[in-house]
């Protein structure tokens, strides 16, 4: 646009000068100080419109450059807090990640410690009650006065929770049990663990026996 403006100016001053030389011719003064004088002037003139012409040009490309910094930054900043938001929800979710993987393990653990004190708990029980059926003598009145006390205290506890005594499942109903082990059709039941708690246990039913699994064992829900 500018290179334009500038040609027409110089085809301009050069259309005037030529006028002014005919003027002169026609009117008997070619020879005298007046071409001299009205050249000097055309020039002086083109040099002052060429003057602003490169003003104006040199203020158009300093804006331009202006708006492009200006829209490049733009674009920088929005870039920059763009990727800092994407890093910061991607830290987000490790830490997220991270929390629900530690509560995963918390469960596990305590799951595998109430295994344990059911464990714990049935041997212990299965020792006394051992230690009880192999004694004789005058010791039977004792033992049996004893177990009485014993049986009636284990009705009272059955009121409110299932004892953890009971006895393993048959071979014949091992392979059932283990087929439904891995489907969700099981109830919540109730034992309790070695410390006197109580710790829920998935039973599975066959032949209309609940049953609970204890490491590879599977025991009778009673």
């Amino acid at each position: 646009m500018y290179n334009q403006q500038r040609s027409t100016a110089n085809a301009q001053n050069r259309l005037n000068a030529k006028n002014f030389q005919e003027y002169l011719a026609q009117t008997g003064r070619a020879n005298s100080g007046l071409p001299a004088q009205a050249k000097m002037q055309y020039n002086n003139n083109l040099n002052t419109n060429l003057t602003y012409l490169n003003a104006g040009e040199a203020g158009a490309l300093a804006d331009i450059n202006r708006r492009t910094t200006d829209a490049q930054n733009a674009y920088n900043t929005g870039l920059a807090g763009a990727n800092a938001q994407i890093e910061a929800n991607y830290i987000q979710n490790l830490i997220n990640e991270r929390d629900k993987q530690a509560q995963r393990e918390l469960q596990e653990r305590q799951l595998q410690e109430q295994i344990r004190q059911f464990n714990e708990n049935l041997a212990l029980q299965r020792a006394q009650l051992y230690s009880k059926s192999s004694g004789s003598g005058g010791g039977v009145s004792s033992n049996s006065s004893r177990t009485s006390t014993s049986s009636k205290s284990n009705n009272t506890t059955s009121n409110t929770t299932k004892s953890t005594a009971g006895t393993k499942a048959d071979s014949s109903v091992v392979a059932q049990l283990n087929k439904l082990a891995k489907t969700n059709n099981f109830d919540i039941g109730e034992i309790i663990t070695s410390q006197g708690g109580l710790a829920n246990v998935k039973l599975y039913t066959v032949n209309g026996i609940p049953y609970y699994k204890i490491g590879n064992d599977w025991i009778a829900y009673r």
